[in-house]
């Protein structure tokens, strides 16, 4: 058990939860004060030793199950009567002698689940789990672990063993409990070998290169992340932001040196006789790019603008200036939202808190008519309006005028569409209306197609 704890904690550091090597010494010393015996107090002894801060508290429960899953597994199953299961294991024990018995059958119907764990991992190594990497793995392994335990024959024997307890005169309530302690208890060893399995993948792809897990990621559609993979994509996408930032930064110092100028050069050092003693440089100025974000925040478009604004704010010291926007069928401005609370509190306000009707239907020529009354005179020459939406405007009026408006006074307006583009003017899309007045559109449905059009506009 030290050595699962031991793990447990790597897995917590391995999340980002600050657990000192004291702090590890006092959870081993909780732990065998409380024992075993109450999971509960097993686990508030763990938290208490290593959780200090509440965000910590969704990592420690997400992974505490997957470290620890024999402990909560033992109040799924059901657990026959003392009685009941002492005179059980008296017959199963003949039937073992006379070479009938599989030896997985008595575990089942006794229900105790702290000793399915070896049987779990005998099963997994027939199997293997070296290339379980992903969650859509999961499923498939839990499937296969579980299907190498002979269900068929422990049936049998089963049935053969309540025939001959019913000869014996045992009670047909008797045997009914008996069938009923073996169903509910395959179904609870089934979880437990998803939970075994879902641990396995959390550690194995711990174990993934980092290059490898952010290349597989950034290829994911962002519509259809879970809750680890956004966890993991956040911390991928800040990776990304540094990058693109140290890029950046190393071109200004490139054009800050200057670029050699040939010409330049050989007219200043004619007196030389052609020789280059003296260098002329040409200096060029690099402008940083203002940036207007419209984000659509309806249906499976809000995922892509959550990352698109916090590509934007992590590198928002390389652009002149940022504003953004959510929209629905109404405009409203969350800049604000960013300016005094860290990234991800503001995404979260955006999505919730700005001046506009969550749960209403897209109007995209509603906000861009909008955009033109409230914010035009703020768009400059250096201004690139970047639009994140389907363009699924329910039929309502597109309002070319108003974007045509928009498209003369900025430098530029970027479309990013998280449809592909068979799907672009089908239905109520009406993407193809929109496309003669943008500078450019794309097809923006991973991580790696936002990084492609922020690094397009500042490089």
């Amino acid at each position: 058990m030290e050595d699962r704890i031991l793990e447990f904690i790597k897995g917590l550091r391995g999340r980002g939860v600050s657990v000192s090597t004291a702090e590890s010494i006092d959870a081993l010393g909780a732990v065998a004060a409380v024992g075993l015996d109450d999971p509960g107090l097993f686990k508030a002894a763990l938290k208490a030793a290593t959780v200090k801060r509440n965000r910590d508290v969704p990592i420690f429960e997400e992974l505490f199950p997957l470290y620890f899953y024999g402990l909560e597994s033992g109040q799924e199953t059901d657990k026959l009567d003392d009685d009941l299961l002492a005179r059980l294991e008296e017959r199963l024990s003949q039937m073992a002698q006379g070479g009938e018995m599989d030896s997985m059958l008595p575990m089942v119907l006794s229900g105790q689940a702290g000793e399915w764990e070896s049987f779990i991992r005998m099963a997994a190594g027939e199997v293997g789990t070296a290339q379980l990497a992903t969650r859509m793995q999961v499923g498939m392994y839990t499937r296969r672990i579980f299907d190498t335990f002979d269900w068929e024959n422990m049936e049998r024997v089963l049935h053969d063993l309540i025939e001959q307890l019913r000869e014996e005169g045992w009670s047909e309530e008797e045997l009914q409990r008996v069938e009923e302690a073996f169903a509910a208890n395959r179904e609870a060893l089934r979880k437990q070998v998803r939970r075994y399995v879902e641990r396995e993948q959390a550690r194995n792809a711990d174990k993934v290169p980092n290059v490898e897990r952010i290349e597989r990621l950034m290829n994911r559609p962002l519509a259809g992340l879970d809750e680890y993979e956004l966890q993991q994509m956040r911390k991928v996408v800040d990776i990304l932001a540094r990058k693109l930032r140290n890029k950046i930064n190393l071109r200004e110092k490139k054009l800050k040196r200057g670029k050699l100028d040939v010409k330049a050069t050989l007219r200043r050092n004619m007196q030389h006789g052609g020789v280059p003693f003296e260098l002329k440089l040409k200096h060029k100025r690099m402008e940083k790019a203002e940036l207007m974000v419209l984000c659509d925040i309806s249906s499976s478009v809000a995922r892509v603008s959550q990352f698109m604004l916090q590509f934007v704010y992590t590198i928002q010291d390389c652009l002149a200036k940022v504003r953004s926007f959510v929209f629905v069928d109404d405009l409203g401005e969350v800049t604000d939202f960013f300016r005094d609370e860290d990234i991800q509190k503001g995404i979260r306000r955006a999505l919730s808190e700005a001046d506009i009707s969550y749960n209403a239907r897209s109007d995209f020529g509603e906000v861009f008519q909008l955009f033109c009354d409230q914010y035009l005179q703020d768009v400059g020459f250096r201004t690139y309006i970047l639009v994140i939406g389907d363009a699924r405007n329910n039929y309502n009026d597109p309002g070319l005028r108003a974007l045509e408006r928009i498209r003369d006074r900025a430098k530029g307006i970027i479309w990013l569409n998280p449809e592909t583009k068979p799907f672009w003017d089908t239905g109520d899309s009406v993407m193809g209306d929109y496309l003669p007045y943008l500078k450019e559109a794309r097809v923006c449905r991973t991580l790696k197609d936002l990084e492609d059009t922020v690094s397009s506009l500042l490089l």
